[in-house]
């Protein structure tokens, strides 16, 4: 029974991925003056990962490595350093907007759009 759930559960999430992902795609198609407005965040959010990944270090500590220091490569390190900077600075960027939307735009505008 529990086979059964699980099935079912993995199907309905590559159901609601491939409508996530299809969706956009149908949008563009409808109206292609939209896809400047799609595609500009999504370069910029590999521009932020490209350059996290640059400016991460390669550094791997002896506590992650074993006897053969195979455990954790140069590069995987700074893959995952890489990821963990992208994670700050999209964290700084999102709660900077949320306290600009809610505080200081109302402070300085008076709610007035």
């Amino acid at each position: 029974m529990t086979d059964i759930g699980l099935i079912l559960t993995y199907v309905l999430i590559i159901v609601a991925a491939s409508a996530c992902c299809i969706s956009p795609l149908l949008k563009m198609k409808n109206n292609p003056g939209e896809m400047k407005k799609m595609i500009i965040p999504i370069i910029g959010m590999i521009l932020i990962l490209g350059l996290s990944i640059l400016i991460a270090s390669s550094e791997v500590l002896p506590n992650y490595t074993n006897s053969q220091g195979v455990l954790i490569s140069n590069t995987s390190s700074k893959i995952i350093g890489g990821c963990l900077i992208t994670f700050y600075v999209l964290s700084i960027i999102a709660c900077s907007s949320i306290l600009y939307s809610e505080f200081l735009y109302k402070f300085f505008k008076n709610g007035k759009k």
